[in-house]
């Protein structure tokens, strides 16, 4: 790249965020969170708050993607950007179903009538004695071990001991020595069992890819203008409830696009799709693919997280830490000298003074590695940028505290803030200004609005303590004074405020029947799953906990709040909006529940964007716009 391109280029980006007043900020949303970085905006312009993609209720067009993904949607006038995995050439699902249950029928019918034949026989005989007390030696050995076991944990407890206990092995053996007889004695069974361990495969393979797809689409009608791959190093499944390679949201200035790969990529092109820039870089490894940090962006550079270049002899190896990239050519800027947990999602604010800082995080489970446990405050002042305005750790011990890292950390001017460990259930205030905490509240007492499904009506309920209370911390929100969020494994919305701390929490609809003409029905506490399935009815989902209810254990997106409206949108595409401000947090603070796309086949943990008066939204299946 010349001089004077470069120059050019630097020219003009610096130009195209300086021309984005505060006026013209809800026109375009150019990163994850939006103008401002942090999923908030307030406007004069209309915003949309009902949609359904089953009855086509405003909704302006409807695009199918190639493939699924998880980021957020970045807007600027009439491109739309946004990644998605590679596209597969694998079969529809319920073709590949249908050819394994064939096989297996096949398979089944021969394999009876070579057994017919031989059931007489004594090495047969004295093959299913030896798996029958195998059996028995195993079925008498798991009951005493799964007797008090908690039930979410039998299932994985069986398949972890049948590997690892002798008497699963002794099982696992009986097993083969039978099917190796059985099969030797018969060509034709083989063949067939052949054909099935075919379909067996093909049955149980999911997506997996180093690289991702960046989209771009024309605003107006949705149309797929362009597509460019951002190569990676470390290979991820597609779709996990915690994250993919396609987590981070594109971010734009108006003339070029980056793309974020947590697979160890990165890549900036201009609005025709010509690369400009790009690098990759390896990812930490050896732990959960949970890089939930988001997409960060300054005048001159992009934010990401990576572990340290090799020779740093200043930062740990195996830890993450901030980077800043120039946005014009992709070299690092400066590197933080406080690490970040590869779970946490940083967030965009200003300081009391103005300048821009970014809050970060380190803790969680399975035993990240950054230390110590806590926030940090990074400025991102031209002066000063890179440097550590404050450190903050909770008093707690480690092991409890440590799961605050788990939240988008959300915070203003005055205060930034920290969850406490369910088993705690508490949520800290610290002074932004010093990290200094302030005060730690309760969150285990509230005020609940629960529904009835017999009396078909509300029931309140004045200080009701939970014994437990998990967050689904990733989608949380800080509006003026409350903090609201998704409860995990529950479906309730809770708001809390910071001041008083008074605590309250409303039940929502689990789904919804909808048809065109038809007045709505909210179904309260019914159990609800999904296909996990793309555009082309393949199934690339790497996680069964893609297919849960909708407030299943996964990372939700972050909610975006618009004029103090709230929209929470669950892994089931059901787009909750709630006035922030209601007076009381119960059914008349819920202003709309919409929808993504069609009972039982809708997937997402992606954000909602706003710009110029229209939201942007997408699933597994499709990126719509509601105007």
């Amino acid at each position: 790249m010349n001089k004077y391109f470069v120059k050019k280029l630097i020219l003009l980006s610096a130009l195209s965020l300086l021309s984005l007043t505060a006026d013209e900020g809800a026109k375009s949303w150019p990163m994850s969170g939006g103008p401002n970085g942090n999923w908030q905006i307030n406007t004069e312009q209309h915003v949309p708050t009902e949609w359904s993609v089953r009855t086509g209720k405003n909704i302006k067009w409807r695009t199918e993607l190639p493939e699924g993904g998880q980021s957020g949607i970045a807007v600027w006038g009439d491109k739309v950007f946004l990644t998605i995995n590679p596209e597969l050439d694998t079969p529809p699902f319920d073709q590949i179903t249908s050819n394994l249950d064939k096989a297996k029928k096949a398979y089944d019918t021969h394999k009876d009538t070579v057994v017919n034949k031989i059931k007489d026989d004594s090495t047969y005989l004295e093959k299913t004695t030896a798996l029958s007390q195998a059996q028995k030696s195993w079925d008498d050995f798991f009951a005493k071990r799964s007797a008090k076991m908690p039930k979410n944990q039998i299932e994985r407890s069986r398949k972890r001991l049948l590997s690892s206990s002798d008497e699963g092995k002794n099982l696992r053996k009986a097993e083969h020595n039978l099917r190796v007889f059985i099969h030797n004695l018969d060509k034709e069974l083989k063949s067939l069992d052949a054909e099935l361990s075919q379909c067996l495969r093909e049955f149980k393979t999911r997506g997996a890819s180093k690289d991702i797809t960046l989209v771009c689409l024309d605003s107006n009608n949705g149309k797929i203008l362009w597509q460019k791959s951002v190569k990676g190093l470390m290979s991820s499944g597609y779709h996990y409830g915690f994250s993919d390679s396609t987590t981070p949201c594109p971010t734009t200035d108006g003339k070029y696009v980056w793309a974020i790969n947590a697979s160890g990529g990165m890549a900036c092109f201009d609005f025709n799709g010509n690369e400009i820039w790009s690098r990759t870089w390896m990812p930490t490894g050896g732990r959960p693919f949970n890089k939930q940090f988001d997409s960060i962006m300054t005048s001159s550079s992009i934010l990401n997280v990576e572990p340290p270049e090799k020779g740093d002899t200043t930062r740990n190896p195996e830890w993450n830490y901030l980077r800043a990239l120039d946005k014009n050519t992709g070299k690092t800027l400066w590197v933080c000298k406080d690490a970040i947990t590869h779970y946490n999602a940083p967030v965009l604010g200003r300081m009391a003074d103005g300048t821009q800082a970014v809050l970060i995080g380190r803790g969680g489970p399975h035993e990240v590695p950054e230390r110590p446990v806590g926030l940090s405050m990074v400025s991102l002042d031209n002066k000063n940028a890179g440097e550590i305005l404050w450190q903050w750790e909770p008093k707690e011990d480690n092991k409890i505290s440590g799961w605050g890292a788990l939240s988008t950390q959300h915070w203003d001017k005055g205060k930034a803030y920290w969850y406490n460990n369910p088993a705690q259930m508490s949520h800290i205030s610290i002074d932004s200004t010093n990290g200094k905490e302030i005060k730690q509240l309760p969150l285990n007492k509230m005020d609940r609005y629960i529904y009835d499904t017999s009396a078909k009506t509300f029931k309140f309920e004045k200080d009701y303590e939970l014994r437990r209370q998990d967050q689904s911390r990733h989608c949380n929100i800080i509006v003026g004074d409350h903090a609201l969020y998704l409860m995990r494994y529950a479906p309730f919305v809770v708001r809390h405020n910071t001041k008083t701390g008074k605590t309250e929490a409303l039940e929502l609809p689990t789904e919804i029947i909808r048809e065109k003409g038809k007045e709505d029905q909210w179904l309260y506490q019914t159990k609800e799953i999904n296909d996990g399935l793309n555009s082309k009815g393949q199934n690339h989902a790497a996680d069964s906990r893609t297919r849960g209810d909708g407030f299943q254990k996964c990372f939700l997106g972050s909610p975006t709040a618009v004029n103090d409206k709230v929209y929470f949108t669950n892994a089931l595409g059901l787009t909750y909006v709630i006035d922030a401000n209601a007076p009381v947090l119960n059914e008349q603070a819920l202003i709309a529940i919409n929808d993504l796309g069609s009972r039982g086949k809708t997937w997402t943990v992606g954000s909602m964007t706003y710009a110029n008066g229209k939201v942007y939204h997408r699933d597994l299946k499709a990126v719509i716009c509601v105007e």
